[in-house]
């Protein structure tokens, strides 16, 4: 199995990489809270963003902590190192960084003056985000937790979620509705797209090899 990297029970170097990564993906759940709170659910958006910002900061540190313990890590096994393994962590805290990444995209519309919080389909927007922070918590669990069975099941429902984001950005863009009201939605729509991509990546390399970690990158008619 991939994540038989992280299963060393005596190799605490690797035991720590896991919880840095099983860190950042907590901190992003937060930020990722904090952010779309901003924008459905009125809430100060200045003070909302020094905590999105310091919450985002954190994840940062963590991928650079990440890449520099696995480099301590090779320079210290030499020949016995298995590379294919560190460039799985590699991938996995890139995907793990770039949620917080969107999740301040998702702030930026509030900081915009964007303010869903009125809506008429705010329930529908509630949904989404309820699903969404949903899923960064079960792919936290999940990639902890090395649950390959929980991991098919979470990746396959994701992935129909993609279909429904990519659905919701093609009706905004063909609304009629007026562009302040039409483009965040399609915006949202696609962050929130991102953020679930990003999310799969992280838990296929439970389930996947090295050279597929990405497969759900690719929309579905494109990938072999």
């Amino acid at each position: 199995m991939v994540m038989e990297f992280f299963k060393g029970g005596s190799d605490k170097p690797l035991e720590e990489i896991e919880a840095l990564i099983v860190q950042m993906l907590q901190d992003d759940r937060h930020t990722f809270d904090l952010a779309i709170n901003a924008l459905l659910g009125g809430t100060d958006v200045g003070v909302v963003g020094k905590e999105v910002k310091k919450s985002d900061k954190q994840v940062n540190r963590a991928e650079r902590e990440v890449r520099r313990r696995l480099i301590v890590h090779a320079a210290i096994a030499g020949e016995r190192v298995d590379l294919a393994r560190v460039l799985i962590a590699m991938s996995v805290i890139k995907d793990a960084e770039r949620v917080g990444d969107q999740c301040k995209n998702i702030w930026d519309l509030a900081n915009e003056g964007i303010d869903l919080s009125t809506a008429e389909d705010l329930e529908w927007l509630i949904g989404l985000r309820d699903q969404t922070s949903r899923y960064i918590v079960a792919a936290s669990r999940i990639y902890q937790e090395r649950d390959s069975e929980a991991a098919h099941i979470l990746i396959a429902e994701m992935d129909e979620a993609q279909d429904r984001f990519d659905e919701c950005v093609a009706a905004q863009l063909k609304s009629t509705a007026p562009a302040g009201d039409a483009v965040p939605r399609a915006l949202l729509c696609r962050y929130l797209k991102r953020i679930t991509g990003h999310l799969m990546n992280v838990i296929t390399a439970l389930v996947m090899p090295l050279e597929r970690l990405d497969y759900y990158d690719e929309k579905k008619a494109d990938r072999d």
